[in-house]
């Protein structure tokens, strides 16, 4: 019915939020404004969350957001680096003029237009639309130009910095149908700005400056799949003009003014030079929302258009500049071979054509240019000027139209852009490809161009361009090297980056000549200095970080942080390389063929430039590059090269062409005229050639893509190499084929130098295809090899086999193993070449010299078992078996006979010899494929994994129990043993110190500092020798508990349970991300954590505790017995899965995903190829001669090395224990924003669900609930915890899901069954979970792992000869008993230092699961915070489990007595005596419980801002101690089911107003108090200040003090409004139901009523009262005298009245 508006609205580009930390915004607040009022400010918040994910991402999980208030400020959707205020900003955007536009539109009417126009008249109507974050601007249309002229300029409003980075420039061409895109350009606003502070950052600004647009071909045809491309999808594949325009940014100085000024400035743009501006309705206006293809589609509203469109203004044209800054240029080109040619387009001759912009384009009519007339020449004289605000005014400068020469008389200079078309030839054997045959003439191409002379961009572009590839390839060797473990990757690095340094600083050097030498040159646009500027501040920046990392010290890890670190550097060099302005277009060579265009080639212009300086060419000048010919438009999936060219490339200034020639190899002559540009030589003679055999050794492949639907595929491979092509033989149903076979070709003819030819031989080119018997051959990747070349005068040494990595597009489509080699074929004796190894059917094999040296190794394989097998064919898998495959051998597992009811194999262990290369990296992968049997002997396969390097199976033998290097000092009571033991445990040698500088009284505890962790429960105050930790006996226990209750805040803090473990654990772990990050090498020592958390101090003050318990012979006191509770024992918080802790558990046995069906990019994601998991361990190693004779005996023996630690693969019953704790950041799933959850378990078969149990309304719900279920290992060893909601109709939604492999944390060395608590107590809280005590559990661990020990003895454990000293006296019933339980708990929580089989284990821990949903694959549903607890059936039953259930909030009554006022503002004027008064009372709340709003009675007419009323306000309420939070359950409205729990702050507020009998009530003040902790009340009215509630000093917590009396103030915008006197007492609802108070001044407990003066009334109830006190008091004497005057005049009047009456009666009657 009514028009919607828009209130204010936030953008956002994708890439900004890419780029952040886990690609997302999580809690954020986007900041609301509205561009078309930018006076206004700010219009609001919203709170969202932004996620942007690719394919195959790991999305972190969000941080969890609080209930409580949030800081918006502190918490803004902005990327870290951005002012939370951001100014406007006018970012205008100048559009000169475009030239050099396809001439032919490409509309259905183009042909019929041009057969009445004719050719000679361009039959495009540009116009240019410029596009910024949904703003859209757009020039007026220039008729029938194809250079046309605009001058005007596109002004867009932002804020600035922006959120979006790209600045989008379209031209389009102006249809009588449809409008159709010519070209597009997006400006990347980082590359022309720089965001650093201070001098060194600058706004963003661009030229006046060209660029280039590139698209689709210029004559392309209607039907054609290319025009994405002129709209900038996928790369341009032919040059479509250039436009000259300019953008500069002026940052607002404050809303309206600059608006009035900028609509002072808008001069209408002329209709008649606008056209048909608008679009096709002439309703739009000019620049208003007019967009691309549709011209005039506008915004749906006129609010809507007018923020989205920007404002168009007419700019003075640039000065017209001199003709001495244009250049000509010359591209010289030279074909040296034309290679895999396609067979389709080999019927008909054939010939390339070199072209650069517009010249050279041999299908556009050479006629056009000339139909410019010299008035348009000199209009389009081109204009590389800066905007006169430039430092350096405006002087006329640089050059003239590109397009047309420069003067008549270069018109000489004749480009020859084609080579002669001839007709490709085909060799025998070769059915696929075809050839040029160019042995003996090489055709040349040269294209003379001419363009402003802006050449230095480029020069230093290419200097950059050459320090980056020098330091790419020293990073990436070093990379290499650092991935064959080889030490000499360091010494590699370190050169890279001194190197780096030296050629930086050249630059830079260079750079400062070239700023002073150039600044006073007027062609130098801002831009280009400023870069200048920011190159040499961003170099000098990268050489101290390459100095630093160059200078680091060795460490662990260390180089590969460093490579991390230089690789970062490259990216920041490779950014630099990049220039924004461009000058000359990039060269394209097409394959022309029957007059069209079939495929191209695209090359930087900038890589063929030729500089005198070496350091500035091009790095592809003067070289023979190789090009790879493609066909434009959309890519097939297969191979898509239509030609390889061998080119060689030179492009320079006229003036340079003499060195044109410079670098061609030796054995080339040109055959017409020379190094000449104004004679080019037209071919070159080849006056060398050699005859030479190419041997291609194709030994193996491995990681192909599955390309069947099995899963695998039928691979061969097709080598090309010049005219030659040959297969090898086809592989069946393998993704790592072994060909080993050896492809000669045989004789080629090469033409050079034959030094030329060892140096850069030509390529060859390796497809790999999967062979289908129906149908064409499937393409799977392709590699380009470099041969290694061997010539006739040199000795034959063999080639090394190398890997090169296939590709298949975009995707990785593994790697080949081969190596090349080129021979030269004596011209004297055939024979000379090295013999290749004949087998049957002619094939030849690689030769044994060239083929890895095999060993015979022995791969031991534990078959353990298959997991989550889906279905095959529809039918479930039954009978599986593993086959594992390896270098052509093959294992087989035993079948599985029945798999539903047992999915481990029978036989465990099995061994097969294998003959490997002795070199690790030639390895060939291992498959492992799991088929199902059938009935009849059928097979079906299920599924496969292919693992491409065995290096992680290599056997290491366990060392040699090295006890010498651990043993302790004999000397046993030496303080600090641990230090000798372990010298690397810096952390543990600082504590011990400290603690033996703290206390050397304490001997005992030498290696387990961690002893003063902070005890479980409070210690008793009872003489003896340390402190106690056990709280073994229930009479200690109780008496403890009651002395604690005589601590003041008792009643309020709960007794202590888990959860005020878990409360103190998230405190700890604030604290310790407080105060400081711990390096991660003390990640491993979790005893050592609470330690350094809790600090030295508490150390000392615990020993202090300790000594004063010791002097005081058990005398109680209050102090210390309160002191101690605050120590709770704690647990870890892990922020993520356990398994991202710990690693997945697999150091038992390994996981592998078996995968199914095609493996290309459209065909799904893994997610749909999985079909289940193979669980197995591999041990690889390599036998001796001895053992390979031994071999039988061996294996029947049963010695297998794979199986050690490993356990029986037997069914386990298992007691299982589920504690969910808490879900926090949940995805919503009620329309209202909220969910109602519940927790829903599948274990197997076992399901629990806890419908009943649901939450309502929540996001964060905390559950605290504890599941008991019992499960057979392996059929039930996948717990899935899934979170539903509630809904009362319909299904319940799933919210999401986490999966946790109960099976690995069973068996693993980490023993993830129970974590381990931090301290052993029998009872309470901290109760010992586990079924066996510390002391059992120490014992068994050594029994499991071989060790010797544990010894117990007073005072010590011995492991494995490392000797652990602590304290085992403890008092029982004033009675000293040894107890090892601590002791033994202290050794394994340090069981990682073991010598051999240490690790660390599992502490006690709540870890943090990150919740999916397939319906939103990749997006975190939320986070679930849980743990889980096995037992095994066959040990002794556990204790009850943990109560973790939620804490119940406990109930209090608030009382309050509001007793007097002092000093309220007085707002009421008498209107008889205009006496200020106030007519007073006072409301109060507590946050949250609004409807138990309670007032006192009105004190009426306050004179003095003094009010009495003795009126008391109760509000009960329920509250969480441990939280510090009231809990409040109430209906968000009568609609609601369920009753909505929300936790917020104890906070009461008190106001006081004034009352009003005919009109609303007037807010006087108001006062908030925190509960917790508020400022004590000041005792006199005077002494109360409004600055009391803003100071921090002396605060009290109602909850503790219970009761507090005093004055507190009022206060409204800052101010004192006045004071109130107030008594607060609270008390627990048992309290409250015993004794009973009344509400106001009721019983029981009545509150006498306040003694209040005469004055205090309600003029309209006592109308009496009120004339009594507001006008007798007053006027009293006015009003005697006025009766008095009133009487005197009454008498009188009756007198005079009846006087002549009475005189006359008295006459009459005598």
């Amino acid at each position: 019915m009514l028009k919607t508006f828009s209130v204010g609205s936030f953008k956002l580009d994708v890439w900004t939020v890419y780029k952040q930390p886990g690609h997302q915004f999580i809690n954020k607040w986007a900041v609301l404004t509205n561009p078309g009022d930018i006076s206004t400010g700010v219009k609001g918040y919203v709170k969202c969350d932004i996620t942007v994910s690719a394919k195959g991402d790991a999305v972190q999980p969000g941080q969890k957001a609080s209930d409580a208030e949030e800081q918006i400020e502190k918490n803004l959707l902005i990327p870290e680096g951005l002012p939370s205020e951001r100014p406007w900003a006018r970012f205008c955007v100048k559009v000169y003029q475009a030239e050099g536009l396809p001439r032919n539109n490409s509309s259905i009417m183009a042909n019929v237009t041009k057969a009445f126009i004719g050719d000679n008249t361009a039959l495009i109507d540009p116009y240019v639309v410029v596009s910024f974050f949904k703003q859209m601007g757009r020039t007026s249309t220039q008729k029938s130009s194809a250079d046309p002229m605009w001058n005007e300029q596109i002004v867009f409003t932002e804020m600035f910095p922006p959120l979006c980075q790209r600045l989008k420039i379209q031209v389009w061409d102006e249809g009588s149908m449809n409008d159709v895109a010519i070209g597009t350009h997006y400006f990347d606003l980082r590359r022309i700005s720089n965001e650093q502070d201070g001098d060194k950052g600058f706004l963003p600004t661009f030229g006046p400056a060209w660029i280039n647009l590139y698209g689709s071909a210029r004559n392309f045809s209607l039907g054609d799949d290319t025009g994405e491309l002129n709209e900038g999808i996928g790369e341009g594949v032919s040059f479509r003009g250039r436009v000259y325009l300019e953008l500069t940014v002026e940052i607002l100085s404050g809303g309206t003014g600059s608006e009035s000024k900028l609509s002072r400035m808008i001069k209408p743009v002329k209709d008649a030079k606008a056209g048909k501006a608008g679009g096709k309705d002439a309703k739009t206006p000019v620049g208003g929302g007019g967009a691309g293809a549709g011209g005039g589609t506008g915004a749906a509203d006129d609010d809507k258009s007018k923020a989205g469109a920007a404002e168009v203004l007419a700019v003075d044209p640039p000065p017209v500049p001199t003709e001495d800054d244009c250049k000509t240029f010359l591209l010289f080109g030279a074909l040296f071979e034309a290679t895999m040619i396609d067979r389709k387009i080999g019927d008909k001759p054939i010939s390339f054509e070199f072209s650069l912009g517009n010249h050279g384009n041999v299908l556009e009519s050479p006629a056009q240019p000339s139909t410019a007339s010299p008035a348009v020449t000199r209009r389009r004289k081109a204009l590389e000027i800066p905007d006169s605000s430039d430092i350096f005014g405006s002087s006329p400068t640089s050059p003239s139209s590109p397009l047309l020469p420069r003067e008549p008389s270069d018109t000489r200079v004749a480009s020859k852009s084609t080579t002669p078309p001839e007709r490709p030839l085909i060799i025998e054997g070769n059915r696929h490809y075809m050839y040029l045959p160019l042995e003996k003439k090489k055709p040349c191409a040269n294209v003379v161009s001419h363009w402003e002379d802006r050449t230095y961009r480029l020069y230093n572009s290419n200097m950059l361009e050459n320090i980056a590839v020098l330091f790419e390839e020293g990073v990436s060797i070093a990379a290499d090297l650092h991935k064959k473990l080889d030490p000499a990757a360091e010494a590699t690095l370190r050169t890279a980056l001194r190197d780096f340094c030296l050629d930086a600083r050249n630059f830079i050097a260079a750079a400062e000549a070239k700023l002073k030498a150039e600044l006073k040159k007027s062609y130098l646009t801002l831009l280009d200095k400023k870069r200048l500027t920011m190159c040499k501040q961003e170099l000098e920046s990268m050489i101290g970080e390459a100095e630093l990392l160059g200078e680091r010290k060795r460490k662990a890890g260390g180089v590969k942080e460093m490579l991390q670190e230089a690789t970062k550097l490259t990216q920041k060099l490779r950014f630099l390389v990049e220039e924004p302005q461009h000058t000359v277009p990039d060269m394209f060579v097409w394959l022309l063929s029957n007059n069209k265009r079939v495929a191209y080639a695209r090359v930087q212009t900038r890589d063929l430039l030729y500089s005198s300086n070496q350091e500035a060419r091009g790095i592809l000048c003067g070289k023979i590059v190789t090009l790879y010919l493609k066909p434009p438009g959309k890519r097939p999936a297969a191979l898509s090269v239509q030609a390889k060219l061998d080119v060689y490339l030179w492009f320079g200034a006229s003036s340079d062409s003499s060195h044109m020639l410079d670098d061609l190899p030796a054995g080339y002559t040109p055959g017409t005229g020379g190094a000449d540009i104004n004679s080019p030589p037209s071919y070159l003679l080849c006056t060398e050639q050699h005859k030479f055999e190419l041997r291609c050794h194709m030994y193996q492949a491995r990681g192909l893509i599955a390309a069947d639907n099995t899963g695998l595929s039928d691979p061969f491979a097709r080598v090309t190499f010049l005219s030659h092509s040959q297969t090898t033989n086809i592989i069946s149903q393998t993704l790592s084929p072994t060909w080993n076979h050896c492809l000669p070709m045989s004789p080629l003819l090469l033409s050079g130098d034959l030094q030329h030819i060892q140096e850069e031989p030509p390529h060859v080119v390796v497809e790999v295809y999967d062979d289908d018997a129906l149908g064409k051959a499937e393409y799977l990747g392709a590699t380009v090899a470099v041969p290694e070349v061997c010539l006739a005068s040199e000795p034959y040494s063999p080639p090394t086999l190398q890997y090169s990595p296939l590709h298949c597009g975009s995707q990785s489509g593994g790697d080949l193993l081969a190596a090349f080699e080129l021979l030269q074929i004596p011209e004297s004796d055939q024979m000379s070449l090295p013999e290749l190894e004949k087998q049957e059917g002619g094939i030849y094999t690689v030769p044994a010299n060239i083929r890895p040296v095999l060993s015979t190794y022995r791969l031991e394989v534990l078959f353990w078992g298959l997991r989550e097998l889906k279905k095959v064919q529809l039918l479930s898998v039954d009978r599986p078996q593993v086959f594992i495959e390896c270098a052509g051998k093959t294992l087989r597992s035993s079948v599985i006979q029945k798999y539903k009811s047992n999915p481990n194999f029978t036989t465990l262990l099995d061994a097969i010899e294998l003959e490997l290369p002795e070199n690790e990296h030639l390895h060939p992968p291992l498959s492992i494929t799991v088929v199902d049997w059938r009935a009849f002997g059928r097979s079906t396969l299920v599924g496969n994994h292919i693992i491409n390097n065995l290096k992680a199976f290599k056997y290491t033998p366990p060392p040699p129990h090295a006890v010498q290097l651990h043993k302790p000092p004999q000397v046993m009571h030496t303080p600090r043993p641990s230090l000798t033991s372990e010298p690397h445990s810096g952390l543990s040698q600082d504590a011990a110190e400290t603690r033996s500088t703290v206390a050397l009284t304490n001997q005992d505890f030498l290696i387990t500092v961690e002893d003063e962790l902070p005890p479980p429960a409070p210690p008793t105050p009872k003489p003896e020798p340390k402190k106690k930790k056990e709280r073994s006996s229930k009479s200690i226990h109780r008496s403890t508990k009651r002395r604690r209750r005589t601590i003041a805040d008792e009643s309020a803090e709960s007794v202590i349970d888990w959860w005020s473990k878990y409360y103190a654990s998230v405190e700890k772990q604030v604290k310790q991300k407080d105060s400081f990050q711990l390096p991660s090498v003390f990640e491993k020592a979790s005893p050592y954590h609470s330690l350094l958390s809790d600090g030295i101090d508490s150390l000392v003050s615990t020993q202090s505790d300790g000594d004063r318990k010791k002097n005081q012979k058990g005398k109680e006191t209050l102090e210390l017995s309160s002191s101690l509770p605050t120590k709770i024992a704690t647990l870890q918080l892990y922020n993520k899965e356990l398994e991202a802790q710990f690693g997945p558990f697999d150091d038992w046995v390994s996981t592998y995903e078996l995968f199914r069906g095609k493996a290309n990019e459209e065909e799904g994601t893994s997610d749909e190829r999985f079909v289940g998991k193979f669980k197995g361990r591999f041990c690889l190693y390599k036998l001796s001669d001895d053992e390979e004779e031994n071999v039988e005996d061996v294996i029947d023996t049963g010695h297998y090395r794979v199986n050690r630690g490993i356990p029986q693969n037997t069914s386990v019953q298992v007691l299982i224990r589920v504690y969910i704790v808490s879900a926090s950041n949940l995805h919503p799933a009620d329309p209202d924003g909220k969910a109602d959850p519940y927790i829903f378990l599948r274990l197997g078969k076992n399901e629990i669900k806890d419908r009943d149990n649901y939450i309502p309304k929540q996001l964060n719900p905390v559950f605290g609930r504890s599941f008991e279920m019992q499960a057979t290992f392996p059929q039930e060893s996948l717990l899935s915890v899934l979170i539903y909601d509630y809904d009362l109709v319909g299904g319940d939604d799933l919210i999401g899901a986490t999966c946790i492999d109960l099976e690995n944390r069973f068996y693993s060395r980490h023993r993830a069954t129970c974590g381990l608590p931090t301290e052993y107590s029998l009872g309470g809280y901290n109760a010992w979970r586990d079924c066996l005590k510390p002391s059992e559990l120490l014992s068994k661990m050594c029994r499991d792992n071989g060790v010797d020990g544990p010894h117990f003895s007073p005072g010590h454990i011995i492991v494995a000869e490392k000797v652990f000293t602590g304290k085992t006296l403890y008092m029982h019933d004033d009675e000293p008993v040894e107890s090892y339980e601590h002791l033994s708990l202290k050794v394994l929580h340090r069981w990682a230092e073991i010598p051999a089989v240490g690790c660390k284990l599992v502490p006690e821990h709540i870890e943090t699961r990150t919740l999916y949903n397939k319906a939103r694959p990749g997006m975190d549903q939320g986070q679930v915070q849980m743990w889980v607890d096995m037992f095994p059936m066959d040990l002794p039953h556990p204790g009850p489990p943990v109560d973790i259930s939620p804490r119940k909030p406990k109930g209090y009554e608030l009382r309050i007595i509001i007793w007097n006022t002092e000093d309220v503002i007085l707002e009421d004027s008498n209107f008889l005596t205009g006496q200020q008064s106030s007519d007073i009372y006072i409301k109060g709340w507590l946050k949250g419980l609004e409807d138990n709003r309670q007032e006192t009675d009105v004190h009426y007419n306050s004179l003095t801002g003094e009010g009495n009323f003795n009126w008391r306000f109760v509000f009960p309420f329920n509250y969480l101690p441990a939280e510090k939070v009231v809990v409040v359950k109430k209906r968000e409205h009568i609609f609601s089911l369920d009753k909505t729990e929300q936790k917020l702050p104890a906070i009461l507020i008190l106001q006081v107003w004034d009352f009003e009998t005919l009109s609303s009530d007037d807010f006087l003040g108001t006062l908030e108090l925190d509960l917790h902790g508020f400022p004590r009340g000041a005792k006199t009215a005077k002494s109360c200040k409004a600055d009391m509630l803003t100071e921090v000093t002396d605060r009290i917590s109602i909850f503790q003090q219970k009761r507090a009396r005093g004055w507190w103030p009022f206060s409204k915008s800052e101010e004192l409004t006045g004071k109130v006197e107030a008594e607060f007492h609270l008390v627990t609802a048992e309290e409250a139901e015993k004794n009973p108070v009344g509400k106001a001044r009721k019983e029981p407990e009545p509150l006498p009523k306040p003694n209040r003066p005469d004055t205090s009334f309600s003029w309209f109830v006592n109308p009496f009262k009120c004339f009594f006190h507001l006008v007798w008091r007053n006027y009293k004497k006015y009003i005697i005298i006025a009766l008095v005057l009133l009487i005197t005049v009454l008498f009188l009047a009756l007198l005079f009245y009846t006087l002549p009456g009475a005189i006359s009666q008295k006459i009459i009657n005598g």
